[in-house]
């Protein structure tokens, strides 16, 4: 019999901070090929992964405390939000609650259909069309599983922000955040 190697317990963080890294290399090797500069895209990510070994090795640690963790009911740090998802629920945000948070217009989201036909959502605030463009359902259902928009209360078929994704963005915005991809870095 075989004994199987200790997993390193899996960390949202860790996965968040790894994803990040993963796009800024992708944009850093699509800009250095658009303006025909050197691309080391194998050297980034030879280091990426060597970094990711280190961190793994340090997490696998008995006696490694598991820290700057909100609590499940608290606010979801933005990091942790996949980026196209974190894109749209940046503007469901700005739209109804405002840049403070404090603004409180009614805002919510109704089925409709996609340019390319598939299933959306379009954004309504204060009665009108928020954006010409819907939000892609698949890019819907990361907001939804997190617990950031929920179904309205009022039993029809729309989607609302809930307490949960309020809280959210009011620690955004505490905490300094502007645009979408602010505040990724962990």
């Amino acid at each position: 019999m075989t004994k199987r190697a200790s997993q390193v317990p899996a960390d949202p963080h860790r996965k968040a901070k790894f994803r990040e890294i993963a796009r800024s290399i992708v944009a850093k090797d699509r800009y250095n090929r658009k303006y025909g500069l050197a691309v080391d895209t194998a050297g980034a990510i030879a280091g990426a992964l060597e970094r990711a070994y280190r961190q793994g090795l340090a997490g696998s640690q008995p006696d490694r405390q598991l820290q700057g963790r909100n609590s499940e009911t608290g606010p979801l740090d933005w990091a942790l939000i996949p980026p196209r998802p974190r894109n749209a629920f940046w503007s469901i945000c700005l739209a109804t609650f405002g840049h403070d948070g404090m603004r409180q217009e009614e805002g919510y989201l109704v089925p409709t259909v996609t340019q390319r036909g598939t299933a959306g959502w379009q954004l309504i605030v204060s009665g009108k069309s928020y954006d010409d463009r819907p939000i892609a359902e698949r890019t819907m259902v990361p907001l939804a599983r997190l617990g950031l928009i929920e179904a309205a209360a009022d039993d029809t078929r729309r989607l609302t922000v809930s307490k949960h994704g309020q809280e959210t963005w009011r620690l955004f915005n505490k905490r300094g955040g502007r645009f979408p991809d602010d505040l990724t870095d962990l």
